[in-house]
């Protein structure tokens, strides 16, 4: 083969590959804004607020799954917003329900202040081994769910005292 067959071979592989490192990038950056997307949702009694996902964090204890879901909670409204830690709740692909635990540093209400931005708010979810065999979402409003993680299994296999943090849902 000659030298200049060669270098276009070469060119148009490292083109094919520079292409597709490209797409990957662009669907991961999708991926991500899908997660973080903000969510506006109304309290029982009608006020509004925005929640967005900023982190979800897997992890193994000793006494089984924990699931921490970091979120952005934003008012828009002139007056404080309490909002309860039991309206955000876990589901599975099973139906099974999850309410965020509430011990430890954890408070039962959330309270928005006035105009106000919450940036790191954590809900810690106790889950069963099998709830991350498919998708999970967040109900964080009157009837609005937030997807968490899209319908593929989640098979790593963590070891106790092992988390980790994922930005998208794909994971």
């Amino acid at each position: 083969m000659s030298r200049r067959v060669q270098n276009l071979v070469a060119v148009i592989a490292l083109v094919v590959i520079g292409v597709s490192l490209g797409l990957l990038a662009m669907l991961r950056v999708q991926e991500a804004k899908a997660f973080h997307r903000p969510h506006p949702v109304q309290t029982y009694g009608g006020t509004n607020y925005v929640v967005r996902l900023t982190d979800v964090v897997v992890g193994k204890t000793e006494t089984g799954c924990v699931l921490i879901v970091y979120l952005r909670l934003e008012n828009p409204n002139p007056y404080d917003v309490t909002l309860s830690r039991n309206w955000f709740v876990l589901m599975d692909r099973a139906k099974d329900y999850y309410l965020p635990s509430t011990t430890g540093t954890q408070t039962e209400l959330i309270k928005l202040p006035a105009n106000g931005v919450l940036d790191r708010e954590m809900l810690s979810f106790t889950v069963a081994d099998d709830t991350f065999a498919g998708a999970v979402a967040l109900l964080v409003g009157r009837n609005h769910m937030v997807l968490v993680k899209d319908e593929a299994p989640f098979d790593v296999r963590l070891r106790n005292g092992e988390f980790r943090s994922f930005q998208r849902r794909h994971w």
